[in-house]
This record gives C-alpha cells, structure tokens and sequence, in this order.
C-alpha cells in the first residue's frame, strides 16, 4: 500500500493481486489515502474465489499468480514485487520481505511447527508430488532472477549480506515503514514492564523472553510482561499460554491487539523484547522503538540494524538478563540509550520508505532505458 502510495503522483499504478481489494479498510489499517481513480486493480478472472483466497495449499496459489504476473507483464513499463520475488518473465524490481521463498534458509530460520512431519508438510514423495503439481500449473519461465538484469531490494543489510554470500548479487537496502503513531509517555509514566509482540509461532521464541523477565525479576527487578499475539490454533500457541498461567499474574497473554490498544500498550510500557534469532528486519521490533520502548534484541539477523547498539543486543538468556538489569541499575546509560533509540525510530517513516522507492524506480527506468538505446 506505501509503494503504491509512494508512485501514484508520478506513474499509472496497477495493483496486481489474487485477493479482493478493499481499498477503504486498506486505507484504514495501513494508513494510506489512495483513492479509487489513482490506483487501477488487475485480478485473474479465470481463478474461482476459493483458490485466490485460500489459506492451505499456498505453493499453487503463489506459482498461479506468478503465472498471472507473467500474463499482463507485458502492459506495463516497470514490474514491481512488494514482497519476495516474483516469476516475472522478465526484469523487475523485488523487495524480499523474508526469505520463506528459498526452502534451505527457510527450513533454517522458520522451522515447520511442532508436528508438521506428515502429509502435506513433511519431505515425502506426497509434498514432492504437490510442489511438481504446483510447479506444473505454474509453468515457470526458467529465467533467473539472480543474473543481473532484476534489481532486488533487501529489507536490510543483514538481508543484503546473505543475498549476496548465497546468489552472488548487490542488491540496495530499503527498510521497511513502522505505521500508526504512539501516545508520548515519558521514563516516569511508563510501567516497569516488558511488552513482547509477533506471531505466537515457534521461530519467535516467546519462551525465551518469559525466561528473560523471569531472570530479571529474580535478580530484585518486579518487571511484569505483556504478550501480544494470538495465541489459539497451535501447539506452541498452547504452550506458551499454560506456561504464562503456570508463571502467575507477573504474565499476561493480551492476545492479538491492533490499532490505538496496540500502540497503547506498547508506549505505556518501559521495556520491548524480542528473542527471534535471525530475523530479517523485524517490524515489531521497529514498533517498539517507534513507541519508545527500552528495545532489546537477540544479537543476529536485521534487527541489530533497528536497535544500532551492543547495549540492546543480547547473545543468551544470561546476557539479556545481565544487560536488562545493568541499563534498569544505571539511569544515565537508560537515558543514553532512550535518546538514542529516538533517533533510530526515525529512520523507519513512511516518508522515508516512499522516497527510496521512487528512487528505486527511477534508477531502474534509466536503466532500462540504457540498455533500449544500446
């Protein structure tokens, strides 16, 4: 929604996508203003409703919108992928989001859940057999994305490295925006609390940051903790919510929250906490340090880059605990650190965002062009 926001002054926007497209609740939870003259909307009429919108089998569903991509490739001057790479048929711009699309790296930073080892998501001949079907309704190009005529943009520079350590490639660094804004609350007004927000999902490492404010409160800090996300539906989701119980009233699941009760929540408490190893940027990493949240980090991944500073950036359990205490101990390094995750918090504007986009795309018209006049 901020790419097309960012291009529709200066270029005719198409929208391309297999979901349903309501431009007023899009406006509303992402805080953009595109109205229906400035953006056109592009969806495959041959799809029913059930395979554009479907939640399970996503390997078809992806390769049968790459297939539409490469379709309509031809009606316009620039194709643009929002998240992860994308099938064009020919060059176009593709900003990774994650890297869920390359199946070693997945498999190594977003393990399958607790008992996914059957069916559909194990490695038998039956998930071969589904990715040979995908791949057949697909009917990729067979171009590679990675030869030098697509430009791909990483969400930062952690991402940029791995990118280039395993295809070979620059690619340029765009951080992603941190939407919605947060109430001003100062050091004194805050709770002595920690906030934890993102999926309730194994990568995430929720337990570990229980474990941290555990070790924290048994070192004389009553620090409470509030966990953000939905819980329901998983194993572990089950987990962490018979552990919080378990744990007493100092934790509290608040369950998925959104909009002014998130941003509340967030800038109403002293300390953000995040555990996921190798993250490649980490939005709500972002979030708490827009919200002004003590941040700390698990020292990997893009998420170093948002915090910028070894005193938010932890190696174990131990050494959060250690580091989280010395910074609570220490009211000068906490203001140090306050100021200086203020200024971080600036780098992830929406404003921000939108200017290197356009400059990405500008860059690759002029390229393009080089090589037209060649």
């Amino acid at each position: 929604m901020w790419g097309c926001e960012a291009l529709k002054s200066d270029h005719e926007v198409t929208l391309v996508t297999l979901g349903d497209v309501d431009l007023e609740a899009l406006n509303q939870f992402y805080g953009t203003s595109i109205k229906r003259n400035e953006v056109a909307i592009r969806r495959p009429v041959f799809l029913p409703s059930c395979i554009r919108n479907m939640k399970v089998a996503d390997a078809i569903r992806v390769y049968l919108f790459h297939r539409f991509a490469r379709n309509v490739a031809a009606d316009f001057d620039v194709l643009v992928s929002a998240y992860n790479p994308v099938d064009f048929g020919v060059p176009g711009i593709h900003f990774i989001g994650d890297f869920t699309w390359d199946p070693a790296l997945r498999d190594e930073f977003d393990p399958p859940p607790p008992g996914a080892t059957k069916g559909i998501h194990s490695r038998s001949w039956l998930r071969k057999a589904y990715l040979w079907l995908a791949r057949l309704l697909g009917n990729p190009s067979g171009r590679d994305l990675f030869a030098g005529d697509d430009e791909i943009v990483a969400n930062s520079r952690w991402s940029a490295r791995l990118l280039e350590d395993r295809y070979g490639i620059r690619s340029s660094v765009v951080y992603p925006p941190v939407l919605g804004e947060f109430p001003e609350v100062s050091s004194a007004e805050r709770e002595f609390g920690a906030v934890c927000i993102g999926r309730i999902s194994p990568e995430k490492r929720i337990d570990r940051v229980i474990d941290i404010v555990k070790g924290v409160r048994e070192r004389g800090h009553p620090l409470h903790l509030h966990i953000i996300g939905d819980a329901t539906g998983s194993e572990y989701g089950e987990q962490i919510m018979a552990r919080a119980t378990g744990e007493g009233d100092w934790v509290t699941m608040e369950g998925s929250c959104h909009g002014e009760r998130k941003a509340r929540l967030l800038a109403e408490h002293l300390i953000g906490l995040q555990a996921r190893e190798h993250e490649p940027f980490g939005i709500s990493v972002a979030e708490m340090v827009k919200a002004g949240c003590l941040t700390f980090v698990h020292d990997s991944g893009g998420q170093t880059e948002i915090v910028d500073h070894p005193d938010l950036c932890y190696e174990s359990v131990e050494d959060a605990v250690e580091k989280i205490c010395w910074v609570l101990e220490d009211k000068k390094l906490q203001s140090e650190l306050q100021e200086h995750l203020v200024t971080r918090a600036t780098r992830f504007s929406s404003a921000q965002f939108m200017q290197e986009v356009q400059s990405v795309v500008k860059s690759f018209l002029e390229k393009s062009a080089e090589k037209d006049g060649s």
